[in-house]
This record gives C-alpha cells, structure tokens and sequence, in this order.
C-alpha cells in the first residue's frame, strides 16, 4: 500500500545536512590542528598541512551550503534552509582567519623579523632561540611594506619606561625571560591565542636628550614563508598601546 504523505510535508534536503555535517568536521578538523601542536602531537609543518585540508573541506561545506540554500529556500517544498545557515555561522568565521592570513602572505614579503631598528636590531640573549638578524635583504623588504615600523621617542625618563613596558607586557600575558632595568633590555614569548605558536619579543630602552627611545624587535619562530604581517602589528600595537600607558 501506497504510503500517504501528510498536506505540507516536504522533504529533508540531503544537501543540507551534507553541509552541516562537513561544517562541523571542518570545525573538528580545525580544532584538532591546534590543540595537536599545543600539546607537541605533531610540528608547525604537520599543523599547516591539517589546517589547508580544513579550509578546503570548509570551502566545500559553504558551497553546499549556498546550494542547499537555494534548494530550501521558504516555498521551494525542502526542509533544512536552518541548517545551512547554521553551516555558513560554524565555517565563515572560522575561514576568516586563516584565509585572511594566506592573503596577506601572498601580498607581503616573505619575512618574520621585524625591527625598529635596521641597522642595529635588539639582539635576543636569552630567548630560547636566540638568533642573528637576517640581513641587509629582510631590511630592505622590511622598509617598503612597512616603513612605519620605527622607534618610538618619548618624553619620559628610562627608568619610568621601563616600569610601564613591562606592566604592559605582564598584562598581555607574555612570557618575560629577561628584564634587565640596568640595559635597558627586556626579553618575551609571546604565544599565539589559537594555535600556541611561539614567537619572540626583545626591547631596548635608549636614553635621549628629550626622554627615552624605544626599539623594538618581534620575530616568529616557526615558518619560512612570512607571517602575513604579525610581527609588524605586534609592534605598532604595543607602542600604541606603551603611549597611551605614558600618556603621550
């Protein structure tokens, strides 16, 4: 016997569903690829590769949700339009980042050591991976994507900057491993919110006729092609952030 659908039954799309279910693996996939290098399952390179699998996979779950959209649209005769957009709220904001970081890698050099100062950069003495600036190359690339990078002068004296500099690097949470008020010199990691990667931090305090100045120097430890500009929006944050602080 003939089954009898009720009046105004419609069907689920599949289409739907599909998308739902690949938004939620995608979130899955994106999740495990951060905390798998936080807890040291695998290395930066293992963590990029699982992360270009989940945009991918990501891509496609948008693609089907924007069909099954269509397809369900209100007066089409499909249920689950809810569920596609439930897709398209998991993936898009978590697409947003790391699609906005390969853009900027794609516009912006390939260089993740970033200084104020270019012919004398703050050395890193005591930070875990101590290293020697790259070179007059990394300068010259430096100065023309980002020739506001350069150091702040203020109208205050060096011991009360070195104060307020490392207040403000203690409430951002970095890891200090050297603050030496006699150099003028302070050392820290910083670690990424999301995926934990370690970059490193080293400031040094020059005093001035009119006050101090301060150069600054940020470099990622992991990475070969760039870091989509990372570094250089750490700096001019934290001397915004270090003026504002001083009240200049």
């Amino acid at each position: 016997m003939k089954r009898v659908e009720k009046e105004g039954w419609r069907p689920l799309s599949r289409v739907a569903l599909l998308a739902l279910a690949l938004a939620i693996l995608f979130l899955g996939i994106v999740v495990a690829a951060a905390m798998g290098f936080r807890m040291e399952w695998w290395g930066y390179g293992r963590s990029l590769v699982i992360l270009k699998v989940a945009v991918a996979g990501g891509g496609i779950s948008v693609i089907f949700a924007l069909f099954g959209m269509f397809q369900t649209w209100p007066g089409r005769g499909r249920r689950g339009f809810i569920l596609c957009v439930v897709a398209l709220l998991i993936v898009l904001p978590a697409l947003a980042t790391p699609l906005y970081w390969s853009y900027s890698k794609s516009v912006l050099p390939p260089i993740q050591d970033i200084t104020t100062d270019l012919e004398t950069p703050p050395e890193f003495w005591d930070a875990p991976t101590s290293r020697l600036y790259p070179g007059a190359k990394v300068a010259e690339q430096q100065r023309s994507a980002f020739p506001d990078i350069v150091p702040l002068n203020v109208p205050v004296p060096v011991h009360q900057v070195f104060d307020n500099t490392l207040a403000l690097i203690e409430d951002r949470g970095w890891k200090v491993v050297a603050a030496e008020s006699d150099e003028g010199r302070i050392e820290a990691t910083v670690t990424t919110f999301w995926f934990g990667f370690k970059d490193d931090v080293a400031i040094r305090l020059s005093p001035t006729e009119a006050g101090t100045r301060v150069d600054m120097r940020s470099a990622s430890r992991h990475g070969g092609g760039g870091d989509g500009g990372a570094n250089a929006r750490r700096i001019r944050t934290f001397f915004a952030d270090l003026e504002a602080r001083l009240g200049h």
